[in-house]
This record gives C-alpha cells, structure tokens and sequence, in this order.
C-alpha cells in the first residue's frame, strides 16, 4: 500500500514538465478550505513558490507585478485530494511497496518532473504461506520483529500487514514498530480479532477486515471457523446476518478510544463484489485509460483469488458489500475516524478517478460531504502526521489545490469537474490535463 495525495483527477499521469510562475494568484474563488468552516466567496489566493502566502477578500488583495492571476469567479476551490490506499509504487504489478524505500525515491526524484507525494509502505509481510508468492513470509515473533528493523532502516513510511499472519507474529510486529516509532496498518489477519488489532496500535484498519465479525452476536463461533479454514467471504456474510448493534457500539467506541483509523475502500469492496457480473462493469467510459494487459487481469477467471468462486461467493460479496455500507455509516456516527482510499489498481479501480467514486460511496455510507471531503484531505494529512503542512487551504500551507467548476458540498461528486489542479506551486489548466488524458488513452492502447 503506498499513500498517495492526488493532486488531481489522475495523478499518475502528472509527471510531464511544467514552467512554474513565480507568484500565482486565484481570484474571486470561493474557498473551502478543508478545515470545515463555511465557504468563503470572493477570495483571492496567492501563491509563492509551492506554498501558499495568502488569502484574503477580492477587494483587499494587493499582488505584486507580476503575479500571474487566475480568475476563480464561480469556481470552487478546494485542498488537493489523497487516495489512502494505492498500489504499484514497486512495479506496476506490485500490490504493496518497494523493498528499499530511500532506493525507490533516490530513483524517482528526477529533478523536473511533477509527481503527486508518495508515501511509502513496506514490502507485504504475511505468514508462511502469503496469499502473494513474493511477499516477505514471516513465520514467528522473530521473524515479524527483524522485518519491522529491516524495513524502518530502508525507510518505510509504514508497515503494512495483511490477512495470513501467524497469530503470534501480530503482536510481535505491532511492539516492535511501536519501539521504532513506525506505524503498522493494513488488514487485520484472521488469526486476531478486530479489537485485538486495535489494542495492538494499528492505526489504521483496511477494507474492514474483520470488523463485521468483531460486532456480531456469534463472533467467537465465526472465529473458531475462520481459524479451521472457513473462507472470509462466508464468514462476513454470517456476521453481518449476525449483527449485534450492543457489541457493534462497544468495538466502535473502542477505535476512537485508540485514536484508530478506518479505511474501508469501499469502492473496490463494490467493484469486486460485481465480478461475477464483468459485463456491466465493462461498460465504463475509463475502460479506455487501462492498459490492455491489466484489462485482461481484470477478468475473475484471469486473477488468482476469483477464478475458482461461483454465483454464491458473488451474491456473498453484493450483500457484504452492503453491509460495509452500513457499518461505515455507523463508525462515522459513533466517531470513528475515516480516510478515503480505493485499492487502485484492483479490478475496476480506476487510477484517480475512482478516488471520486470513493468520495460518493462515502456520502452514500452517511458522511456529510463536507466530511467525506475532508477524509481525502485534512484527516488525510493528519493521519500521516502532516497536518502543519498540507491538507488545508491556509497561508503558509503547500498550495496543492483543486479548481472546481460547482460547489462540492452541494454534491460530493462536483469534485469531477475539475478546471485546473495547483501542484508544487505549478498551474496545470484544464486543456493540459485533458492532454494528459489523451497521452494515457493512446499509451493503453498500445
């Protein structure tokens, strides 16, 4: 998993040079600025470098000559957005971070090039037999603990941990990045429970795993059977058809008492549960952008994990899927602290663009807009621990920024109607994102 603030509607395609001005001015914008207070119209925003140095009413606004000024005049704008759950920073077929972090950015960091922030999780660690054949397999305590070590000397940002983890190695992990000071995140294995994993530290919890399981009324029972082989799939479905709203209340209130996390990345929840219908899915206008060799993995019958599973796993994961919905839903009111994340590239995760689709599933859950906005920006920012510095729009904050057409709050997927994206300080309008978007069509064709 790697942690990517998307700067704009398709991020990875952000690496083509740019000729930055030396101050930048956004006027007659209406600024929501991330932080939840009202919108405020007539705005401008000026930016110096990559950072942005003020913000003040229209007719107050004093700009140096110079200054490049954009005019905001019915336009909308807002910090630049996060996707917290991102594969592929190692190679296009990862599913987790590259094996030497500080390597991975020494060779990235071409002098010159636009790049959203990339923030880096270790290589997957699982137990000894990983669910993929080139994950770190970690078979005890020792194992766990000597991986943490490795990792925080190459620079991980975070230790990510998946579903097959020996249930003696968890905790080993979790101590021991608590003494290294790294945070660990990722899926609660099925070897713990979900209040376990965040008594443990982890900060934060992905695609729900194991959470359904923690609030039903036959947790203990679904446990025992998940430790003798029972299949996740099978066992949410009867957690769910077991729901206990007294357990559920007790878990939730436990996760804001921990200062924990949730990333439910509802949206490849959603996409994955509709495999079994692949017709339908194709039918979506980013088909195009996809390369044609991941089109073809996108297939249930091309990936590993599905190829074997039949009409009753898929009806499963419709119905678990809604009751994902329903649980996010009851976090968010009981307090619980939520990212927006969307699992790209997984089937049906379209780079950037489903971070949108994130955001409405999000409202969808019971999120204000307003909240689900924030989720992809000032909750982002500090749950990395960067909240000083990014995540809001305020003076002395790094200027990533997105330029609306219509106003978000009104409806969470205006965020689509982007005019221009502010990255590093560089203006990138809407005729040149919709080049950048035609360069990724004909590069997935080819």
């Amino acid at each position: 998993m790697r942690l990517l603030p998307m700067a704009a509607l398709f991020g990875v395609l952000l690496m083509g040079t740019v000729t930055a001005a030396e101050r930048l001015a956004i006027a007659n914008v209406t600024v929501i600025d991330g932080t939840g207070k009202p919108a405020r119209q007539g705005m401008t925003v000026v930016v110096t470098g990559d950072h942005i140095t003020a913000i003040s009413p229209t007719r107050q606004a004093r700009l140096p000559e110079g200054t490049r000024t954009v005019d905001g005049a019915r336009k909308f704008l807002v910090p630049g957005l996060w996707d917290m759950h991102v594969h592929g920073a190692a190679r296009p077929d990862d599913m987790w971070g590259p094996p030497d972090a500080n390597a991975w950015r020494a060779e990235h960091a071409a002098p010159g090039q636009l790049s959203p922030a990339v923030f880096l999780a270790s290589p997957i660690v699982d137990g000894p037999k990983p669910v993929f054949p080139t994950s770190i397999a970690v078979a005890n305590a020792e194992q766990g603990r000597a991986f943490v070590a490795r990792q925080k000397g190459r620079g991980a940002d975070f230790i990510k941990v998946p579903s097959l983890l020996p249930r003696d190695a968890f905790p080993a992990i979790a101590d021991e990045a608590s003494k290294r000071h790294i945070p660990f995140a990722g899926h609660v294995p099925g070897s713990v429970r979900a209040s376990e994993a965040s008594d443990a530290g982890i900060r934060s919890i992905e695609h729900l795993t194991m959470v359904a399981l923690s609030c039903s009324s036959r947790e203990d029972d679904l446990f025992e059977k998940l430790q003798g082989g029972s299949g996740q799939n099978a066992a949410e479905a009867q957690a769910y058809g077991s729901f206990d709203e007294s357990k559920a209340k007790a878990l939730f209130a436990r996760f804001v008492r921990n200062g924990m996390w949730q990333c439910p990345t509802l949206s490849v929840l959603r996409s994955v549960s509709l495999l079994g219908n692949r017709a339908e899915l194709g039918k979506d206008c980013r088909w195009k952008y996809i390369p044609k060799g991941r089109r073809q993995r996108w297939a249930p019958r091309g990936d590993f994990r599905w190829k074997d599973e039949d009409a009753a796993y898929w009806e499963r994961g419709r119905r678990n899927f809604r009751g994902g919905m329903d649980l996010v839903g009851r976090m968010h009111r009981a307090g619980g602290a939520i990212l927006a994340g969307t699992d790209t590239p997984n089937p049906y995760v379209y780079p950037g663009f489903t971070l949108h689709d994130e955001l409405e599933l999000l409202v969808q859950a019971g999120l204000p807009p307003q909240e689900a906005l924030q989720s992809a920006t000032r909750k982002a920012a500090e749950f990395i621990g960067q909240s000083e510095i990014r995540g809001t729009i305020e003076a002395g904050k790094i200027a990533d920024s997105v330029l609306l057409d219509r106003y978000p709050l009104a409806g969470i997927g205006n965020t689509r109607l982007i005019r221009a994206v502010v990255l590093h300080g560089k203006l990138l309008e809407r005729v040149t994102l919709d080049r950048m978007l035609e360069e990724a069509r004909m590069s997935a064709e080819q």
